[in-house]
């Protein structure tokens, strides 16, 4: 299927093995994640969560001489064929940081723009 793409913002490729908990803490769950942007993360899960639902995810960001733990609250925005995509509803200061550090290293002109809003929020 061929489509415009609607997603704004800087994607990289970005291999980690991400830690997902709802928020019932009933379902705690890993996923590689193939990609991220300052907006979410794509998982390829072995089991995908239903549409809009709510989550945290513990993010792995390692740097050349330092691991950060990141916890992103989220909420799942689309389903494919290969798994789901995870919009950020919350960034804390540090990791957006980090995560607009990581694109910049990684993307082809290393400018970043901060998202004008982050999607799945309600009004």
């Amino acid at each position: 299927m061929t489509g415009k793409e609607r997603r704004q913002g800087e994607r990289i490729l970005f291999k980690s093995r991400i830690l997902i908990i709802t928020g019932d803490d009933n379902i705690v769950a890993e996923a590689d994640s193939r990609d991220i942007s300052l907006r979410g993360i794509y998982l390829l899960p072995e089991k995908k969560l239903p549409l809009d639902t709510f989550c945290a995810l513990k993010i792995s960001l390692t740097g050349e001489s330092s691991t950060m733990m990141v916890t992103v609250h989220g909420k799942v925005c689309r389903h494919d064929e290969q798994g789901m995509g995870i919009a950020f509803l919350d960034l804390e200061e540090d990791g957006f940081i980090h995560i607009k550090n990581l694109i910049a290293l990684h993307s082809a002109d290393g400018a970043l723009k901060k998202p004008a809003a982050f999607p799945c929020q309600e009004g």
